[in-house]
């Protein structure tokens, strides 16, 4: 499990698994966002005083709510298939199928593994600085085994599914909803890998969001791996925006006035570890060790941060991603299109697929 995710899980109770992101609070649309949209899917859905709205006349931030909605229904019906295709694998395998309404539970087929006691506390000592000072072992020893019992028993779920597919037992041919088009002013924020690329992955994030600490590995090895074939833009997008979570975004903006390296050191060093929380107060002192860590200049970075510019500047992009229709980090789009991605393995292969089709 990614040790970003200890607090979180074992003491707010968020949800490991489904569907990748942290959602913000819920987004408006402000004036003067620079995003358009069009969509495959251009269904008529009223009338009003005589004329029809189809989805290619909506704002392009409802668009994306209707998008979202249907998505989240094809996910749980995805899902749903899913479950019953490694079901009545493991059924066949373990000799227990009879009639296909008569599967036996997914619990019995695949039981959460063991965990032991030195397991478990290997977790703890691990992850000991990300718990509340005065927590013991003994108060989470059984949280942590029952996630990892979960975690493990996912992995295997993953694992058949995988072996399924791999072995061409088992496609899905629903397709899912089409994502609609917008147009994104990626001029504006900072970029890297092949600057002239026909291809763009956009990154929507906020640092002290778990799941997009979760990814944040896999996206530095994609700009590795993939780096001479699409431009990759980062928008920074605070979902606590008056809170530390906002304080880190506007120090991006400052390292970035420094230089465009300066920006992605910044960006390396403030996923590098988890310095706060979605509840931590504004502090610019706690973004100045990012700035340090970034190598950048002391004296701008703080001259810059004490000036408007950095406020500004965070408001106009979240006018723009609020525009979009986005209300959970991680958000990633390739060439305009929303990305459905289910599990963070998928990202590459999906990426893939799509500039390759």
């Amino acid at each position: 499990m990614n040790s970003g995710l200890v607090v979180s899980v074992l003491i707010g109770g968020l949800g490991i698994g489904g569907a990748v992101g942290y959602m913000a609070g819920a987004a408006t649309k402000k004036p003067g966002m620079s995003a358009t949209a069009g969509s495959t899917d251009n269904t008529a859905w009223f009338s009003f005083d005589g004329k029809t709205y189809d989805t290619a006349a909506l704002p392009t931030s409802l668009q994306s709510t209707l998008y979202q909605a249907e998505l989240e229904s094809f996910n749980q019906k995805q899902a749903v298939v899913r479950e019953f295709a490694v079901r009545l694998a493991l059924a066949k395998d373990q000799q227990k199928l009879t009639t296909l309404d008569k599967l036996p539970p997914l619990e019995e087929l695949l039981p959460p593994p063991a965990v032991t006691d030195e397991e478990a506390k290997q977790f703890f000592e691990a992850n000991k600085d990300r718990v509340p000072p005065g927590t013991t072992f003994e108060q989470l020893s059984g949280r942590i085994k029952e996630i990892l019992g979960n975690e493990r028993r996912a992995q295997a779920f993953n694992s058949t599914l995988e072996k399924l597919q791999s072995e061409g037992k088992f496609k899905m041919i629903a397709a899912e909803p089409a994502s609609p088009i917008v147009n994104i002013p990626t001029e504006k924020f900072p970029a890297q890998g092949n600057l002239k690329s026909t291809h763009t992955f956009v990154e929507i994030s906020d640092y002290l969001c778990p799941h997009c600490q979760q990814m944040a590995p896999q996206i530095k090895d994609l700009t590795t791996k993939m780096g001479d074939k699409i431009k990759f833009v980062q928008i920074n997008f605070s979902l606590r925006p008056t809170l530390l979570s906002g304080a880190i975004i506007e120090g991006s903006f400052c390292a970035q006035q420094q230089s465009v390296e300066g920006f992605w050191k910044y960006h390396d060093a403030a996923f590098s570890k988890p310095w706060g929380t979605f509840a931590d107060a504004y502090d610019v002192s706690k973004v100045k060790p990012i700035a340090e860590a970034a190598g950048l200049d002391g004296a701008k970075f703080d001259a810059c941060m004490a000036s408007k510019e950095p406020k500004e500047w965070a408001e106009k992009t979240r006018e723009l991603v609020n525009g979009l229709g986005v209300t959970g980090t991680p958000t990633f789009y390739l060439d305009n299109k929303r990305i459905n991605l289910r599990n963070p393995a998928e990202l590459e292969t999906l990426i893939k697929s799509q500039i390759a089709g």
